[in-house]
């Protein structure tokens, strides 16, 4: 790679009058992979299938665009990086990462910043020409699009740190996450564990379509399989029109409205850890101690929680190999290979933010 762009994406994308490899696909009654292969002479394809998909491909006045000359032509092609919260202190870390693992490919990334409340899909579509980029990697975002968002996007794509997409059939695209509604049941099971039963969670609304959603998820099943009554006033959360919920800020004013009115509460899980990190000031505010009085667990596992005082209790991602196997995924899925699902194992990171349930208040 030769370097990277940072900052958003200009211009709108034009209607393309020309018929794609979709159109053909359709016409033809094949995949778009089969189009791909026949198109480019590749050997995966009988003669007949390659003679259908040539024959169709010429009566529909399909020629080869810019961007497959690109993609055998230049030594730099380019994938896009589309990130949903570029202040998200977990994606930064797989920055890097992923940056290396394109380089080494040869290829170019492009940066393109979305705001939280914004949809990543319509943003990519604004930006992404089939001529000139070669593949998509949206990191972070919603998991409730709809299959015909993507059928826009006429590049291979990889949702990272999301998990599958309900209503996008799998064929369409790769996805590399941990399994958020179960890692969060881990990490509040950890709780439980230590004898809480008043446990709280700083968390998004029901309808926010995050990852944050499932993590508050993974809370009640917790909760449920403990046999433990879900208070539905321990999910907190505030409804912001088009406010980042992942903050610092966030977590402080929903654990010091929390503290104020449920001084019962003895654990607190946080969907993230700047919100448990935000959440720690509160508590300290309140005169209460960590975790004498309130044990605290997070998600995500960033760095920054060690250097807190005390080590914050968190359910760690794998931050390097999502990154790695995100990029992988990509190339494949430009290679014409197979979409694939993976979901890789979180791990509790066992702090000091976490104890036994030793004061009652």
């Amino acid at each position: 790679m030769i370097g990277i762009e940072r900052g958003f994406a200009m211009g709108t994308r034009e209607g393309h009058a020309r018929p794609t490899i979709k159109d053909i696909a359709k016409a033809a009654g094949v995949g778009v992979v089969t189009v791909s292969r026949a198109l480019n002479d590749k050997p995966e394809v009988s003669e007949t299938t390659r003679a259908k998909v040539l024959a169709v491909a010429e009566k529909m006045g399909y020629r080869p665009n810019r961007h497959a000359r690109l993609l055998k032509l230049s030594h730099n092609p380019a994938v896009a990086l589309v990130v949903k919260g570029i202040d998200n202190l977990f994606f930064q870390q797989m920055l890097d990462t992923m940056e290396t693992r394109v380089r080494e490919r040869n290829y170019l990334l492009t940066l393109v910043k979305v705001p939280h409340w914004a949809d990543e899909v319509e943003e990519a579509i604004k930006f992404v020409d089939e001529e000139l980029i070669a593949g998509v990697i949206f990191l972070g975002g919603s998991f409730s699009h709809e299959a015909y968002a993507f059928e826009r996007l006429h590049a291979p794509f990889v949702m990272s740190t999301v998990s599958r997409l309900n209503k996008v059939p799998d064929a369409l695209y790769s996805s590399v996450s941990v399994d958020d509604a179960f890692e969060a049941e881990k990490a509040v099971r950890h709780l439980i564990e230590l004898g809480h039963t008043r446990i709280a969670v700083l968390g998004v609304p029901s309808t926010d379509v995050s990852v944050g959603a499932q993590r508050v998820t993974g809370y009640r099943h917790a909760l449920a399989h403990a046999g433990i009554p879900v208070d539905e006033d321990l999910i907190r959360f505030e409804v912001l029109d088009q406010g980042n919920p992942y903050t610092l800020q966030y977590g402080y004013e929903l654990a010091k409205k929390l503290l104020a009115e449920r001084p019962e509460v003895t654990a607190i899980f946080a969907i993230a850890d700047v919100l448990a990190i935000g959440a720690m000031r509160a508590i300290r505010e309140a005169g209460l101690k960590v975790p004498e009085n309130i044990s605290l667990v997070g998600f995500d596992g960033l760095p920054l929680g060690d250097f807190m005082d005390p080590q914050l209790t968190t359910l760690a991602q794998p931050a390097q190999q999502i990154a790695r196997l995100t990029c992988d995924l990509l190339f494949d899925q430009i290679a014409s290979g197979p979409s694939r699902h993976v979901f890789v194992p979180g791990t509790l990171h066992r702090g000091g933010s976490t104890g036994p349930v030793r004061t009652i208040r």
